[in-house]
């Protein structure tokens, strides 16, 4: 019984731990708000929408292989906010719910990251 009760311990003050993460103050984003459908693109005028999904701490796909024009989404579906940072492009804040997007005009490979979670990395490869 005592062992129940410390892993229950354990495991309420990870989940709070994992839920202040997420309350860092943020602007609003203007973005519409869709769950994505993972990596089905959708056709615009201007080219294709890429979906990535930010989920379990990590970028769902990880790489996604595109063509200038074409549009990355980025939606954050963890508990706890995150960021979509590269040399080329940043987002704010985006809590749960919340989108990035960014359309890809040059050749080029573009790393990005989270800057709250630096571990987490992804991959744009535009050709």
């Amino acid at each position: 019984m005592k062992r129940e009760a410390i892993v229950i311990t354990l495991l309420a003050i990870a989940f709070l731990a994992l839920g202040c993460a997420g309350q860092l103050p943020t602007a609003p984003v203007n973005e519409t708000n869709t769950t994505p459908s993972n990596v089905t693109p959708a056709t615009t005028n201007e080219g294709k929408i890429i979906e990535v999904s930010i989920q379990n701490l990590a970028f769902e796909p990880k790489s996604v292989k595109i063509s200038p024009g074409d549009t990355v989404k980025w939606t954050n579906l963890d508990s706890v906010s995150h960021t979509i940072k590269s040399t080329d492009f940043a987002s704010e804040v985006l809590k749960n719910g919340d989108s990035f997007s960014h359309t890809f005009t040059q050749v080029g490979t573009y790393d990005y990251h989270c800057s709250i979670h630096p571990s987490m990395t992804g991959v744009v490869i535009v050709e």
